[in-house]
């Protein structure tokens, strides 16, 4: 008999919908573990029927109709695919794909997720991919239209991008993308590996550690990147306008990010640094606690920023750079501190 590739369909590649038409099926998913969430009862029948025509199997589908417990199931380890009813708590199932992606809830933060939602407003669509979301499919639409997209998810799933803020399926314009030195990265797919055995596809144990590395290290590379942007522009600023205030969303941010860069470097274990980051955490504590801002103390930060981005690219002058930036900071910390509270207390570290 013919094969796939052939354009012969066989008995078992195709199912049939309500209206007797015979829908196409590339992919056996029958072995996949999906989580449906709808909590809404008039349309969870039509979901669980178009799901079953699609080809998951009912005995491999956990129907939830409350987060609590959807919450718990993807703490759980064996889903494959999350297909979430959005438009009754959109801000809740918005804030769910945050924090699998960002890694708090559930050991997999690469689940292949689906929203669905029954109207067509672009602003909410956007959310939710910015969110995380691998697909946004508007009901209703046909089971051919929706076996589609879950084919186009095993098949040409977008890779992920890291920033500052996201982690997720990455749909930048190519032209962005040429010319971004940390690339993309290629997650574990187990909707993939469950329909096509493709073993390098398994989110096994290893293999999310792993990937789980590379994605913190690009995420402590924007964050470098963007501490050095941001306190660049606030040095400048100061130098302008001495007795200008900074804006408070910038204010806001930058221990946002020593914050995130000290926990991310110190969970890569990254020896090397420690010096660095406890030098750049009290240089942000004398920020936050000075009566008077100065264009010094945002270059300061600045110079760490260099010397962090330094080491992670293992450049031969990032010893010395982070040598001659702890020691600046130690003495104009110390300085302005003695000068400003009276008390000889030195708040940045000794060397």
């Amino acid at each position: 008999m013919a094969s796939k590739t052939t354009g012969v369909i066989r008995p078992n590649d195709h199912t049939v919908s309500s209206n007797g038409q015979a829908v196409f099926r590339r992919h056996d998913l029958s072995k996949v573990n999906l989580a449906l969430f709808n909590d809404v009862k008039s349309t969870r029948t039509i979901l669980r029927d178009s799901l079953r025509k699609i080809g998951f199997r009912p005995l491999n589908t956990k129907i939830v109709g409350v987060l609590g417990n959807l919450r718990s199931a993807v703490r759980q380890d064996g889903i494959d695919m999350l297909i979430l009813e959005a438009d009754r708590q959109p801000q809740a199932v918005h804030d769910l794909v945050r924090a699998i992606r960002s890694g708090t809830l559930g050991s997999n933060p690469f689940l292949v997720i689906s929203i669905v939602t029954w109207r067509p407003d672009k602003e909410r669509i956007v959310s939710f991919l910015k969110a995380g979301a691998d697909d946004v499919i508007v009901m209703p639409a046909s089971v051919g239209f929706a076996s589609e997209r879950v084919d186009s998810l095993i098949d040409n799933r977008h890779k992920f991008v890291v920033t500052t803020k996201y982690l997720g399926p990455d749909r930048r314009l190519r032209s962005h993308t040429t010319v971004d030195e940390l690339g993309t990265i290629l997650v574990p797919n187990g909707l993939r590996f469950k329909t096509m055995g493709d073993e390098s596809a398994k989110p096994n144990g290893a293999r999310l550690r792993r990937i789980g590395r590379v994605v913190d290290d690009h995420r402590l590379r924007r964050m470098t990147v963007r501490l050095e942007a941001l306190s660049g522009q606030l040095e400048s600023a100061f130098r302008e306008q001495p007795d200008a205030r900074p804006e408070a969303e910038d204010m806001r941010e930058l221990p946002e990010l020593v914050s995130q860069i000290a926990l991310l470097a110190r969970d890569g274990g990254r020896m090397k640094a420690a010096e660095l980051i406890a030098s750049l955490r009290a240089v942000m504590q004398a920020i936050e606690g000075a009566a008077e801002m100065h264009a010094n103390m945002f270059a300061l930060l600045r110079v760490h920023g260099q010397a962090l981005l330094a080491l992670q690219r293992g450049d031969k002058a990032a010893s010395e750079l982070v040598v001659r930036a702890v020691r600046t900071a130690a003495k104009v910390v110390g300085d302005r501190t003695r000068r400003e509270s009276g008390v000889m207390v030195n708040a940045a570290i000794r060397i």
